[in-house]
Parts: C-alpha cells; structure tokens; sequence
C-alpha cells in the first residue's frame, strides 16, 4: 500500500530540483481551521503567504456535498473526488507535497485523502513554519497556479477506477454502522485499537466540543491519544523512537511488531482531520503493515448517532 511521505524542510528542497515538466513537484496548501477559530485557511492561501506555486486543497469543498450528508467535510464519493481534483488543476505524475500553516494539523489529512484516490507519489512537509524560518522563497503576489496551468497533454485528473477506489475506501475507512455494530455487541477492544486524537478534557466530558450543541464524551473502548503527544513542542512530528516509546510506555503497544490477536487499529478525532495525524505517526514507525482505519465521521457522528448509553464520560 501505498503511504505518505513525511518530509523536512531539506528534503523538499532536493524534491524540488528533481522537477519536470511532465513530472512536477506541487505543493498543496491544506490549511483548515476548527470552527472555532476566526481564521480562513483559503483566504489566507489567496491573501498571504504561501510556497511558490502552490495550489490549495479545501478540505470543505473537496468532500461529500451537504446535500448528501449533515457533517463537516466527510470524504467524497468517486464522482464528487474526480470533479474536485479536475478543478485543482492536478495531474497523477505529479509529486504532490501537503503543507499547512498551523505545522501539522489538517494537511495530513488531505494528504491521505490523495492516497485514497490512488496518487503514487505524495508527501507531507514538516512543516511549513520550519520552511518560513529557513529563509527559503515564499509567495506573497498574484496566485502563481491555477487549474488552467496543468499539462497540456493532461487537463483532467487521471483518476483510479472507481472500483479500485471503493477497495482503498473500504480497507482504510470505517463508517458509523460497522463501528455501532462493533460497540453493541462489546467487540470494539476485542477487535481493535481505537484512539481517539481529541484532547483529553473533550474525551472525558470534562470540557465542551468546538461545536456549539455537540456533547463531549467518548467511544466505549476507545483510548485517549491526543494528536498533540506524536508532536514535538515545535509541532514537528517526533523521531520515530520517541513515538515507538510513546505507544510501548502509554499503551503497552509494539509497533515494531504485527499486532496480535486484532484486526487492526481505528483512528478518529472530532471530524476525521487531526485522527490522520496519529494515522501518519504510526504508518512512520510500523515495521509491519498494521492495518489502519479512519472514523471519517468521528466524534461529530457518533455523539448525533449514538444512543445515549453508548457516550461515555469518565
């Protein structure tokens, strides 16, 4: 299977050199903030700075239509993906690299989202604030890269078959019913590893969610990993033996190894953006392919879902 490539400020710059015309380096802008911050990650990319010749990836608009479902930027069907990603102006030779201002927070998702949708060659940059400080050429003038500015040869996005995509979707995603399922009949932690990437107070119910309305609590069976303990304070991702002793010491989990007697791990967060930080962290150090789904409709779902018994608070 095919994974994210996380790389530093360094790395990118020698990706950028090995550019083509037929087979280019994009970064992607993948800003996003959580509804309770006055900020615009779109506007900013049109408005501010940004890396030379970067296109930006919407996480609001590259996602299923409200029409088709009442929660935030869950993951599009095959048609609405291929419109969104012709309109990006992307092509599948290119080497996509996802940044976003915060450091580390939405891009991975974004990022993965293009694994999903079969692109060979995509990468993380860790992280943009590292990219700013070293000095390197940002843009701040008129927006460098367009969908007019694809190849040529290539204007629409060669997107994978649909049934190729459905086959990633299914073994990386897993949806309310399935996971309802596992909950009621107390198979969850038999099953599976879930962490959720909350912080801890929205895990316990001791602190509200973002979402006006929305009650805060948790899965039965799930454990607490806030995405912020994969990070280091600079809000880079932490060495790969810090993270191995993060889950070895706080759950007693060896990812140098297959896991046993699981069918996996589940990851998941508020709406499906920061559980993608921890889905990275552990795809970066496993030796093994521990096979690992995302909650697309996390916490935001399961507490509209749910019934109330399932909710718990501690």
């Amino acid at each position: 299977m095919v994974r994210v490539k996380i790389i530093n400020t360094q790395a990118f710059k020698d990706l950028v050199k090995t550019g083509r015309p037929s087979f280019r380096v994009v970064p992607v802008d993948a800003t996003w903030y959580m509804p309770n911050i006055p900020a615009n990650g779109k506007l900013q990319f049109l408005n501010e700075e940004r890396l030379p010749n970067a296109a930006f990836f919407d996480l609001d608009e590259v996602c299923l239509p409200s029409s088709k479902t009442p929660y935030p930027h869950m993951l599009a069907d095959y048609d609405t993906l291929n419109r969104n990603l012709n309109n990006l102006g992307l092509n599948r030779t290119d080497k996509l690299v996802f940044y976003d201002k915060s450091g580390i927070f939405s891009s991975p998702r974004a990022a993965w989202n293009m694994i999903l949708a079969g692109h060979k060659q995509v990468f993380l940059l860790d992280h943009f604030k590292d990219y700013k400080a070293s000095g390197a050429p940002l843009d701040t003038e008129e927006i460098a890269f367009t969908a007019t500015d694809a190849l040529e040869a290539s204007l629409e996005y060669d997107i994978i078959e649909e049934e190729e995509y459905d086959q990633n979707y299914q073994k990386q995603v897993i949806e309310y019913e399935e996971l309802f399922d596992l909950v009621k009949s107390g198979q969850l932690g038999s099953k599976y590893i879930t962490f959720d990437a909350r912080a801890t107070p929205r895990f316990t119910g001791e602190a509200p969610e973002p979402r006006e309305g929305l009650s805060s609590g948790h899965i039965p069976s799930s454990l607490s990993l806030p995405f912020n303990k994969v990070l280091t304070e600079n809000g880079n991702y932490k060495s790969k033996q810090e993270i191995l002793d993060l889950f070895k010491t706080e759950f007693n989990l060896d990812l140098t190894k297959p896991l046993e007697g699981k069918e996996g791990i589940i990851v998941m967060c508020g709406t499906g953006v920061t559980a993608v930080i921890l889905r990275l962290a552990i795809e970066s150090v496993a030796e093994s392919k521990i096979p690992i789904r995302v909650y697309d409709g996390s916490w935001t779902e399961w507490a509209q879902r749910a019934p109330s018994e399932f909710i718990e608070k501690v």
